[in-house]
């Protein structure tokens, strides 16, 4: 009896060690196998009358067991109470060769030691149970399963389209993570949580799919979103932009309103290049949301972006810039992280409480003001200049009144008219009278306030001898036809003279002369003076004659009615910056047949729009 009692001691003793083996196989399966051609197909039962016939393990800290097919052995763990016949799978050994597709079970017979066998559920799949089973080619998941743990399938490299049974209701944290051979992911109605990077770097997935009905969820395009599209959860990896919901190469629409973009929502698209806008209802990208992103050179954040977590532009393009406005918090974040910016001010302009226009500008650029209608009796200006912007500007419209200064003189009869807004100055005309001294009754035309009439007081020369009319000199000089002329040079055999400025600023048309007659010389008019025709409101037609060399800086600036212009000279040899700038956006330029080219690339340096026909 003694023998025995010790022989069944010896034989207990020996199940136990190979228990214990078991369990370390459990634990440290070694996988270094060599991978045949042949894949094998794993199938337990997913039938309630033939469920999986468990083993034991005893002496674990929750009750378990195991259940083998084919080189497969798998090992599951009673889940929640006892009392509910539930079991999880928590671990697995392979000895086959080569990759292996698995059906999963659904339920096991399980019994402890002296028990009667009960049929358990298999309810899910505990987390890290098949991370980095690099065997692993395809998974079937029974009906019975209501979850699947966190990194529970990570980087395996399961095959083709992942599919789930209806009933599952939670994908926990990078359960496919890395999956590297998934090339769809198909969500059925029952899901109703889905954690961060569930198909993060799965470099093949094109696309992901949710069963219409599904409460929570929504697929648009092979994008995944909340059933809002208030949060973007997973763009797949190979989805090219172009392909998608947002083609324009935005992300977020009026139509899908994201306001969130997920932790590691992007990671791994190695084929996304560039982001040219986020919607502006988007405030926050999670941690890792473009981790690995190797391709992305260039994204564009908007100022309600208001939190970036950690990350979240790791291991992109070394050449990475971000796109934002001054002051934003994209341009913190950037700087913290060492990214390069592009930094832009935003330019709004308003007439009174009516945005007009809105304009990003690079810093140190200039914006252009909205074409507004005028107002009868009103110049336009604006409270602010919007050049060399420095910082986010409003810029509000300024109407002030028009008043007319009119200039006499008794003696000869001439009578010239200028038009000037209020605090603004206007240049007296250039009358000239042999013997005399031209002067004024009254400085009030160097501050308007209101209508004025300014009257001509000659004063007799004091020059001695007979009185004769000087001959001019470089500097004098005259206006004709509303147009003031400065003498730049007397040689008898080239007079020359510029046009710098305009006594009547409501002209409609305005023609600049091959030459004009000054004190009896016969003057080429070979230039235009900087600011000289800026600020017309109503200019529509400009003719500019054959001898004209020079047109300078700002010389038509802000004629915003200016369609109509005719160059007829030969000899333009220089155009200044902005001295088209703010013109009529379609204007048509004709110029000599000969000079089109060349003097299209003067006048759109000088500001014209790149819309306008030179032809």
């Amino acid at each position: 009896m003694r023998e025995f009692q010790t022989r069944r001691s010896v034989i207990r003793s020996i199940g136990w060690v190979a228990t214990l083996l078991l369990l370390a196989l459990f634990f440290r399966w070694n996988l270094d196998q060599t991978i045949t051609v042949h894949a094998a197909n794993v199938i337990f039962s997913m039938d309630p009358s033939s469920p999986e016939t468990g083993v034991y393990l005893p002496n674990t800290d929750i009750e378990s067991g195991y259940i083998q097919n084919s080189g497969m052995t798998l090992y599951y763990q009673i889940y929640g109470a006892r009392e509910n016949r539930q079991v999880a799978i928590s671990g697995y050994s392979y000895s086959g060769i080569g990759e292996v597709s698995i059906t999963l079970p659904g339920y096991i017979s399980h019994a402890a030691e002296g028990e009667i066998p009960q049929t358990y559920t298999v309810v899910g799949v505990n987390g890290g149970v098949f991370k980095n089973f690099s065997y692993l080619n395809g998974i079937v998941f029974a009906s019975t399963y209501e979850w699947i743990g966190a990194e529970a399938f990570m980087n395996c490299p399961i095959y083709g389209t992942l599919t789930f049974n209806e009933g599952l209701k939670e994908i926990r944290d990078r359960a496919f993570y890395g999956c590297s051979q998934i090339d769809k992911a198909a969500i059925g109605t029952s899901v109703t949580s889905i954690g961060t990077g569930v198909f993060a770097n799965c470099r093949k997935l094109q696309a992901i799919t949710v069963t219409s009905g599904n409460q929570r969820y929504c697929a648009e395009n092979g994008v995944l979103y909340t059933k809002d599209k208030t949060q973007l959860i997973q763009w797949p990896a190979a989805l090219a932009v172009a392909n998608s919901i947002d083609s324009n190469y935005t992300i977020g629409s009026a139509e899908c309103p994201v306001r969130i973009i997920g932790d590691r929502a992007f990671e791994g698209c190695t084929y996304l290049e560039k982001i040219t806008d986020l919607y502006p209802t988007i405030t926050t990208i999670g941690e890792k949301a473009f981790y690995g992103c190797s391709s992305l050179s260039s994204v564009k954040i908007p100022d309600t972006v208001v939190k970036i977590g950690d990350s979240a532009f790791t291991n992109c393009s070394p050449w990475l810039v971000i796109a934002c406005n001054k002051g934003s918090y994209a341009e913190t974040f950037a700087k913290s992280y060492g990214i390069s910016t592009s930094v832009t001010c935003t330019v709004r302009f308003y007439d009174g409480s009516t945005l007009l226009k809105t304009e990003e500008v690079l810093v140190g650029g200039s914006a252009s003001a909205p074409i507004v209608t005028e107002r009868s009796g009103y110049t336009l200006t604006w409270d602010k200049e919007y050049t060399n912007v420095q910082q986010n500007l409003d810029v509000y419209t300024s109407w002030k009144q028009n008043y007319t200064v009119t200039f006499k003189d008794a003696y000869s009869g001439q009578v010239t008219e200028v038009t000037s807004y209020y605090g603004g100055s206007v240049t007296p005309p250039v009358w000239t009278r042999s013997g005399y001294i031209l002067g004024w009754d009254t400085t009030a035309y160097t501050y308007v306030t209101k209508n004025l009439t300014v009257n001509a007081v000659w004063l007799v020369s004091m020059t001695d001898g007979t009185i004769t009319e000087e001959k001019p000199q470089i500097g004098d000089t005259r206006t004709i036809n509303y147009i003031t002329y400065q003498v730049t040079r007397t040689t008898s055999s080239d007079p020359r003279v510029k046009a710098v400025g305009c006594t009547k600023r409501t002209l409609t048309t305005l023609t600049i002369p091959d030459t004009i007659t000054f004190g009896g010389v016969n003057y080429k008019v070979t230039n235009i003076g900087a600011n000289a025709f800026r600020d017309m409101p109503n200019l529509t037609t400009l003719s500019i004659g054959s001898k004209v060399v020079k047109i300078n800086r700002a010389a038509f600036y802000n004629c915003p009615k200016l369609k109509k212009i005719t160059i007829h000279s030969k000899k333009l040899t220089s155009v200044l910056e902005k001295a088209f700038s703010k013109t009529y956006v379609k204007a048509k330029v004709n110029v000599p047949n000969s000079y089109i080219k060349k003097y299209k690339t003067y006048l759109q340096d000088a500001g014209l729009s790149v819309y306008a026909t030179v032809y």
